[in-house]
């Protein structure tokens, strides 16, 4: 009898909390943050169209996981400050799940607001967003970055080429 009172015991302690809810389920995963493997290489920067940092820019990305299931973020890993040529520059990502075959594209920029912005509104790609947001899915996810420059000649505008040494490239294992 005392032995049956014990297990009767164990088992409404144990049972309770699952019916409630209390206890159940899984703690959410600290979101992880990490750089892309291998960072963008601009092509040569020279003036008077040259943005500050040297000849070859190396523009290296970030990738969170772990806020979302199936969720991935990117931005670049340290967002330059702005300088007047830096609106006709922009990064184009793409991203590929290796596990379901889902892909995804979207143009971010990788320096900061204009502090002193034209009142006749934006005149490059700062529209563009400092991150990027994808429902990747889970599983391991292939990302390559490039580097792409707006062509304006006298106020002409031509079409963006590319302006990359070597993409920017990485792996991320997406929850």
């Amino acid at each position: 009898m005392r032995k049956s009172l014990q297990r009767a015991v164990v088992a409404t302690a144990l049972t309770v909390p699952l019916v409630l809810g209390i206890g159940a389920g899984t703690a959410a995963a600290a979101p992880q943050v990490t750089n892309l493997q291998v960072p963008i290489v601009t092509g040569f920067q020279i003036a008077p169209g040259a943005v500050p940092g040297g000849f070859f820019q190396t523009i290296p990305m970030k990738a969170t996981v772990g806020d979302e299931p199936g969720v991935a973020t990117f931005s670049a890993a340290n967002i330059a400050p702005f300088a007047d040529q830096y609106p006709y520059r922009y990064l184009n990502l793409n991203w590929r799940n290796l596990a379901t075959g889902a892909t995804g594209a979207a143009d971010l920029r990788h320096w900061q607001d204009d502090p002193t912005p034209s009142p006749g509104g934006p005149y490059g790609r700062e529209d563009l967003p400092l991150e990027v947001v994808a429902n990747t899915g889970p599983g391991p996810v292939v990302v390559t970055v490039t580097h792409t420059k707006d062509y304006s000649n006298g106020g002409q505008w031509g079409s963006p080429y590319l302006d990359t040494l070597l993409p920017g490239a990485g792996v991320v294992l997406v929850p």
